[in-house]
């Protein structure tokens, strides 16, 4: 939209309904008064209409889940129960083909338990499913902020509250008391609240985890605070009731809740809001501060079902021995399968249409230093450069044959030559051509699969050797896309950016390398890693119209920026040989496809075979699409994200063809690709908000400083810009920044514009709200 000439809206987490954040590009200036009331508005209008479309959503979603509910079975001898030692508690059992049958689409496989999510009013909200092994998923759709799954029947005089199903049961079993269970940790205090005006006059346990990184414990005890409840943690360090259950047995799980319920450092009360403490005559006319929104917007965590079956045990091999987030791991995979594939095969979506994407992919790993991100994507590309050292070996072996024949090939053209001349002497017509037709050995190529520190002349010159494509490995990505925006690599920068779609030709004309050296279908993978200042400090330059404004940064699909756990553990090991050599086989079998014995067609002139999805495949596909392209033309997203996931229509076909085909599929590709390569796409949609969030969301971080600083008394009660910019304070030294955290005070309450009169320019200031200093 559009506010006196000035784009602004908003977004915010559709799938929790939390996080609103309001946008607004124009810089350097405060809006006016008017413009704040009209965009208000604007803002709470789109807030309305996006509450209707979730609601909408959430409405289906519980439609969806009754009736797969009234389909689902009996859960007796589930694996999972089995391996937890717990009972259903009315958990029910479906297999995931007919769970997708009904619509229900997630990404497990298997036999898989059913738990059904409720409302504090008895409604159904969705479900959750559990497979063997242990792995979650919600039913799309489902509204989980506040709902839970009810264990035991109907409190009498106390209800404990649990995260996980299986905690849960273990809780129950232990104590008899019906236990809600929130199955996460974020989601306690609302379960938590909502069972306090459900039942007033109950006593409230809350039964947390006892996690490494101390997010457990932290929410139990917010959630306990909040409702006036107890809390009860398990005293061994990394684990959960279910845990205590499996290790000491249900009476000793019971002794543990009753007396850490006892300890009066786990009893906590209903406190007064400091706030509501601070309020005096003076503030009353003060609106109540709200809070300030996350740093960054929360992320999907990485799941290893998104990998290959056959790939799924080498990847947590590698996790667990680094001690790394799966998500590098597995946004390294997909590039190096898709920089092995590059132009042997493709993929058409479409069912009769030409329109054809290549496997080649951009991933890019985003982390703080010290995270192990190089020790990662290392690991993971080992198949990658073994076929490189194969290459290597071969290519050698073939030199040396080389040498021979060419030693050959002149000795013969010399005796051609002596030949030749013994017959022009004596016949100067003589037909000597078959004395000359010597032919010289081709000299062999040595096949490439990665390349580093390369120039774009050099890369190219690569590529017309290596048709097929090549892995560009950078450990540092932003440095080179910084090279690429100055002016004099403009070329440079085209070359990469044709090389993103895998088809299109390319032409060097250089003075000193030949004219016309021409690469008839560039196909460049592209994989590195960097930092979140960096890449925060280069997506708010590009997107904001600087060199970088032509969608390079956004070709990068495979963009991941993991929360990075605090537990760790030292895993010294071997690494699992069948998973590794499993992992090889897959590289090895792509590296040599066969085209035609995985179903490929072809068409007349056309050099790149392709696969199509099956009815099933093309069907869910057209199902995904159609909302899609919708949202694309809706106009609603930021034009950096919306540029962003217009890259989607390449990277959920391709990475489709890439799980096929590492599954040794062949012929058309099916749903279980397709499914993974959505659940991908869902995935990667969360990261790639939080990598915009430097320019979607204001500095919320220059607005907490600010913050900071009004409460030690550095700043005035009515301050201007200037004030905060000249002091520096936590790198708010360009006025934008400035502007940003302010207005983003502005638009919570903790300041208000006001205008002054000087006598010649009307000046802007702000004024601190009273309630701020209190909060």
């Amino acid at each position: 939209m559009v506010l006196g000439g000035v784009p602004a809206g908003g977004f915010q987490n559709w799938k929790s309904g939390e996080g609103w954040q309001d946008w607004r590009a124009e810089r350097g200036r405060a809006m006016t008064p008017t413009e704040l009331t009209a965009h208000r508005a604007r803002i709470e209008k789109m807030r309305a209409e996006r509450e209707a479309e979730q609601a909408q959503r959430h409405a289906e979603a519980a439609r969806l889940a009754a009736e797969i509910w009234r389909e689902a079975g009996d859960a007796s001898g589930h694996p999972y129960l089995e391996r937890k030692g717990i009972k259903p508690h009315s958990a029910r059992r479906i297999d995931a083909e007919r769970l997708a049958e009904l619509g229900g689409h997630v990404a497990l496989s298997g036999p898989l338990l059913v738990v059904p999510l409720r409302g504090a009013d008895g409604a159904m909200r969705g479900l959750q499913f559990i497979d063997r092994e242990g792995g979650k998923r919600f039913l799309p759709g489902t509204a989980k902020a506040g709902a839970y799954h009810g264990i035991g029947g109907k409190p009498v005089d106390i209800l404990g509250i649990a995260e996980g199903f299986a905690t849960g049961a273990s809780v129950h079993e232990a104590t008899g008391w019906p236990v809600a269970v929130a199955l996460d940790a974020g989601n306690l205090r609302a379960v938590a609240e909502g069972l306090r005006l459900k039942y007033p006059a109950l006593r409230l346990v809350v039964c947390g985890d006892n996690d490494q990184s101390g997010t457990g414990q932290r929410a139990a005890h917010e959630a306990a605070q909040a409702v006036g409840g107890a809390v009860a943690i398990p005293s061994n360090a990394g684990a959960d009731w279910n845990d205590a259950h499996a290790a000491r047995g249900l009476e000793a799980v019971r002794a543990e809740i009753e007396t850490s319920m006892m300890n009066p450092a786990s009893a906590t009360s209903i406190t007064t809001s400091p706030i509501s403490a601070a309020r005096s005559a003076g503030n009353a006319d003060w609106p109540a501060p709200k809070p300030l929104p996350d740093d960054l917007p929360p992320v999907a965590p990485f799941d290893f079902d998104l990998l290959p079956p056959s790939l799924e045990p080498w990847a947590r091999d590698i996790a667990e021995r680094i001690q790394c987030p799966g998500d590098y791991i597995g946004a390294t995979v997909i590039a190096a399968l898709g920089a092995v594939l590059g132009r042997k095969i493709g993929i058409r979506p479409q069912e009769r249409t030409d329109w054809t994407e290549i496997p080649n992919q951009w991933a890019l790993i985003i982390g703080r230093p010290g995270v192990l991100k190089s020790p990662a994507i290392e690991a993971t590309l080992a198949p990658l450069r073994r076929l490189a050292a194969r290459a290597v070996e071969m290519h050698k072996v073939e030199s040396e044959a080389y040498e021979r024949d060419a030693v050959v090939a002149r000795l013969r053209a010399e005796a051609g030559e002596k030949a030749a001349r013994r017959k022009l002497d004596k016949d100067p017509a003589a037909d000597v051509s078959a004395d000359l037709a010597g032919q010289e050995p081709e000299a062999p190529t040595l096949k490439r699969y990665i390349v580093n520190d390369t120039s774009a002349a050099s890369l190219g010159e690569l590529h017309r050797q290596n048709p097929n494509g090549l892995l560009v490995h950078r450990d540092e990505m932003v440095s080179l896309l910084k090279s690429l925006d100055r002016d004099d690599n403009a070329s440079e920068r085209g070359f990469y950016l044709t090389g993103w779609n895998g088809d299109s030709s390319y032409t060097f004309d250089r003075i000193g390398r030949g004219m016309n050296l021409t690469i008839p279908a560039v196909c460049l993978s592209m994989l590195g890693s960097t930092q979140p200042g960096r890449i925060a400090e280069y997506i708010r330059a590009a997107v904001r119209g600087g060199a970088g404004d032509d969608g390079l940064i956004q070709r990068f699909g495979l963009l991941v920026w993991p929360d990075v756990s605090a537990d760790w553990r030292d895993a010294d090991r071997w690494p699992d040989s069948e998973a590794r050599q499993s992992a090889n086989a897959v590289f090895e079998r792509l590296d040599g496809l066969d085209p035609k014995a995985a179903g490929a067609q072809q068409d007349d002139g056309d050099a790149l075979p392709y696969l199509r999805f099956d009815a099933d495949a093309l069907a869910e596909f057209r199902q995904w699409r159609q909302p899609f392209e919708r949202s694309q033309r809706a106009g609603e997203l930021h034009p950096a994200l919306e540029s962003h996931f217009a890259k989607y229509r390449k990277l959920v076909p391709s990475l489709a063809l890439i799980c096929h085909l590492a599954d040794a599929q062949a012929g058309p590709v099916g749903m279980p690709a397709l499914l993974r390569a959505l659940a991908w796409a869902e995935y990667l949609a969360s990261h790639a908000k939080r990598a915009y969030a430097s320019v979607l969301v204001p500095d919320v971080a220059g607005a907490k400083t600010v913050i900071e600083r009004i409460r030690k008394g550095d700043l005035p009660g009515t301050l201007a810009a200037r004030d905060v910019y000249r002091k520096g304070w936590g790198g708010l030294v360009e006025p934008e920044r400035v502007h940003d955290a302010l207005r983003l005070l502005v638009d919570h309450d903790y300041l208000a514009i006001k205008t002054l009169d000087t006598g010649g320019r009307v000046a802007t200031v702000y004024e601190i709200n009273p309630r701020a200093l209190a909060a």
